[in-house]
């Protein structure tokens, strides 16, 4: 038995991982269809993602969509602090600090954000990337050179740029980079090329993405500016959705608040993308079937199955945590599993305040509401299947609680309840052979209702609707076998526990496994 606190030798999610589970890639498709069509996007992260680097993995995944994007490098020189010493380049620090607190969030952020149109929905020549890999590893080299811009960024004269300086920059420009986007536009549009140095084949052949991480801005007000110009400058011009540069902006909620934006450009041409309801059920367990266990029989290998749907459930949006929760608990009872918790867990954080309003909406919308923004920020609390949840489940150690429970429940449910099923209509199939001399089917489903159906007089129920209950309360008009009988009165003791939200225990986990990958018809050999 391992110490309260005890670190759990689980090994972490790669970045391999995490950019091919199904929710990130769902929410960078989104994304990506907003920028083709020609919408510039503000993409928000919880403060935790940027601080660990997960939101520049993520950044970076979407860079490979594109053809050649121009990531402008920040004002901020202070790219080390962030990186906290990072020296592997495989593995990616998760996603939420071990204590997050409220001074994760931004006293800048407000709730101003309804405006905006909101989609829930490795860049090698990228001199930020570089920059950010020379001081994290030491092992990152330079970048190549590129088409669109000169030598990589001297980090000592960022901060004396402005960002459309440090734009213009990038272009290998001295005047407006608007212009400069815009004459390359014309160029595109018309196919022509220009008198200047570029050569044919250097020219893009699709618009641009300017890529602003707000983090390593200091002017929220530069960035609500540039978007709010571009917008002006294409729309003056008359470039259409096809052709039209487009900006991306990440950012924390303290890095780019609204009023940054003013009255700018409408949301029809700005959409706000949310790193919120991005995880689900399906990442998890598609992440806990990529490290695989060793080979086992059948009623082990379910047994292992209804395992990870419990680590899947109770660990919620916590991806990070469902590798180490799987390899501290085996299975068992609530007990084993509130310890194995405790033990994964970080020792100190601070919980989110649970008063929030209970709306669906809420879970299922594109962005965090406005009581939960500072939360969210501080990476608290997320949307995950339909649910809004704590990210870290500190509140689930609670022996009086009953939330444990009830997510152990579902996952049972989840996996078990189908394949009673399966069993429950297996047997009917056998009902009319196994029906005592001289016992009608009529008179087997007159026996089988239930108490309120005799009380209320209701009819007896068609053969393939009967419930496992119902089976087994008129079992003994059939000529069972001891194992068969045995058999459903298991799944009819598993199904009546699980339909009332108890867990099975792992005796009965055990026995219910091992009937369900039994043959009815097996016994009668």
């Amino acid at each position: 038995m391992r110490e309260s606190g005890a670190a759990v030798p689980a090994p972490p999610a790669s970045e391999r991982d995490l950019v091919r589970l199904p929710g990130p890639r769902r929410h960078l498709d989104r994304l990506e269809r907003d920028l083709r069509s020609g919408r510039s996007c503000v993409w928000y992260f919880p403060d935790p993602m940027v601080d660990s680097g997960r939101a520049e993995l993520f950044l970076r995944e979407l860079y490979t969509r594109f053809q050649e994007p121009i990531p402008v490098p920040g004002a901020i020189t202070g790219l080390a602090d962030r990186t906290g010493g990072r020296g592997s380049a495989v593995v990616i620090p998760p996603q939420r600090s071990t204590t997050p607190g409220a001074e994760g969030a931004s006293a800048r952020a407000g709730d101003h954000f309804a405006f905006w149109h909101d989609d829930d929905g490795f860049d090698a020549e990228d001199p930020y990337g570089a920059l950010l890999s020379s001081l994290a590893t030491a092992s990152a080299g330079p970048p190549p050179p590129s088409s669109h811009r000169g030598e990589g960024p001297d980090v000592a004269s960022l901060t004396s740029m402005s960002l459309g300086e440090r734009l213009a920059k990038e272009l290998g420009v001295t005047g407006d980079p608007l212009s400069e986007l815009v004459t390359r536009t014309d160029r595109l549009r018309n196919d022509v090329t220009g008198d200047d140095d570029l050569e044919d084949d250097a020219l893009p052949s699709a618009p641009p993405l300017i890529v602003v991480r707000g983090w390593d801005e200091d002017s929220p007000e530069e960035m609500g500016r540039l978007l709010r110009t571009a917008h002006a400058t294409f729309r003056d011009e008359g470039i259409g959705a096809a052709h039209r540069p487009c900006f991306l902006i990440t950012a924390r909620m303290g890095d780019l608040p609204s009023s940054a934006f003013g009255v700018g450009p409408s949301h029809d041409h700005v959409t706000l993308h949310w790193w919120w309801r991005v995880w689900s059920r399906l990442d998890s367990e598609v992440l806990l079937a990529w490290r695989p266990r060793p080979n086992v029989g059948a009623a082990e290998a379910l047994l292992h199955r209804v395992t990870d749907a419990v680590v899947a459930e109770v660990c919620g949006p916590d991806v990070d945590n469902a590798l180490a929760l799987r390899e501290a608990w085996t299975g068992g009872d609530l007990d084993s599993l509130r310890s194995a918790l405790a033990d994964i867990l970080p020792s100190e954080a601070a919980l989110p305040d649970r008063a929030w309003p209970r709306r669906m909406s809420t879970a299922h919308a594109s962005a965090p509401s406005a009581e939960l923004r500072e939360a969210w920020s501080a990476g608290a609390v997320d949307s995950w299947d339909g649910h809004v949840r704590p990210v870290l489940g500190h509140h689930l150690l609670d022996p009086d609680s009953t939330e444990l429970r009830t997510l152990v429940c579902h996952a049972q449910n989840r996996v078990l309840l189908p394949l009673v099923n399966e069993a429950r209509t297996a047997f009917i199939d056998l009902v009319p052979s196994l029906l005592r001399k001289e016992i009608s089917l009529d008179y087997f489903r007159e026996q089988a209702r239930s108490q309120y159906q005799v009380k209320k007089q209701l009819p007896a129920a068609p053969l393939v609707e009967l419930e496992v209950a119902d089976l087994q309360r008129a079992s003994r008009l059939l000529t069972l076998t001891t194992e068969q009988r045995r058999r459903l009165e298991i799944l009819c003791d598993a199904r009546n526990h699980l339909s009332h939200l108890q867990p099975l225990a792992h005796g009965q986990l055990m026995a219910v496994t091992q009937a369900l990958i039994s043959d009815w018809v097996a016994d009668d050999g």
